[in-house]
């Protein structure tokens, strides 16, 4: 016995499966592929550490503040990444954090980068991971001639701060030399 289908149900049947591939093919270049992948062109990255101090994560600040995110040193120009697909929250220009770009990750994660000498993303774009959304600069308080060009990147997860070393990233404290990553020690 052989089974018919309706004019109707093939045509549900086709319209169905036309959605899912949409959606698939919708999604897919903005998997992440990675955790996370460098926000710079380096597979190590290096903390800024300078005449007006360091870029650590929560390193002191003037007024009993702390850092907010952690500076990379970077020259000034090199490409910057976006960690992980998502899309473009704000981009903009603020006194201390200079050009910025703002993005919004899948569930609860977000990321700011910032002192940009050029923005290559608009408001509500949609990013991939490791698309480039600026280059490096020297803008918002990075614009004093002692502070080293560097890359100033915060990571929130459910809006509260985070150390990007969290996500997997391999930071180098020019400080003290010493690695920062999520990797549990193997030390005793």
């Amino acid at each position: 016995m052989r089974f018919h289908r309706s004019r109707k149900a093939r045509f549900i049947c086709l319209v169905v499966s036309g959605v899912i591939l949409g959606i698939v093919g919708y999604r897919l270049p903005f998997l992440n592929w990675r955790r996370t992948v460098s926000p710079l062109e380096a597979d190590l990255l290096v903390v800024r550490f300078d005449g007006k101090g360091d870029g650590r994560f929560l390193a002191p600040r003037n007024g009993g503040r702390r850092h907010r995110g952690i500076d990379l040193a970077a020259a000034v120009g090199g490409p910057v990444y976006a960690i992980r697909s998502g899309r473009v929250r704000e981009v903009g220009t603020d006194l201390g954090l200079g050009k910025f770009v703002s993005l919004k990750h899948d569930g609860t994660l977000s990321s700011l980068y910032a002192h940009l000498d050029t923005l290559l993303v608009t408001d509500g774009q949609r990013v991939r991971q490791g698309q480039k959304i600026g280059t490096v600069g020297k803008t918002g308080n990075a614009r004093h001639p002692v502070i080293q060009p560097h890359l100033h990147l915060e990571v929130m997860q459910r809006d509260q701060r985070i150390n990007p070393a969290q996500l997997g990233l391999e930071i180098v404290d020019a400080s003290s030399s010493k690695t920062q990553t999520s990797a549990p020690s193997t030390s005793n």
